[in-house]
């Protein structure tokens, strides 16, 4: 992960990449300064894995409300909160030392319980989705 800088140019290459804007741009641009500052980059690969993991299961439940043949729904739902929960763990242990009023905004925002804070982390878990699907277009392009 170290052949490119994370950085504000790297957040707009994936945005060109995926053709669209983030959803939680100021927040992603506050993730990528700690896991800089921190040096946080294995941390910042399995939260990216983790996410893209995530938002395929998400979108495998809302695919079987119209779909009566998937039949593994409980486990699907399962896997999806198991993983959910690590990646609001890993955003906890990127943050965890950061002493910035960013932190207490990224906790209040994502991390708390509460139907807003859900929407908030499943649309974050989608941005990080597509960093993950660029970082492996960067891969098979070297």
């Amino acid at each position: 992960m170290n052949e490119f800088e994370l950085n504000e140019v790297f957040l707009d290459n994936v945005e060109k990449f995926i053709e669209k804007k983030f959803s939680h741009r100021h927040t992603l641009s506050k993730l990528i300064k700690v896991v800089n500052e921190q040096n946080q980059f294995e941390t910042f690969n399995q939260l990216v894995f983790t996410a893209k993991y995530t938002n395929g299961l998400f979108r495998s439940i809302k695919l079987s409300y119209s779909n009566p043949q998937i039949s593994n729904l409980g486990q699907i739902q399962k896997d999806f909160s198991e993983n959910l929960e690590k990646v609001r763990t890993l955003i906890r242990e990127i943050f965890s030392k950061d002493i910035s009023d960013s932190k207490t905004e990224i906790m209040h925002n994502y991390l708390e319980l509460g139907q807003v804070q859900f929407e908030n982390l499943i649309s974050l878990t989608d941005d990080l989705d597509q960093i993950k699907k660029y970082l492996n277009y960067l891969k098979r392009k070297s």
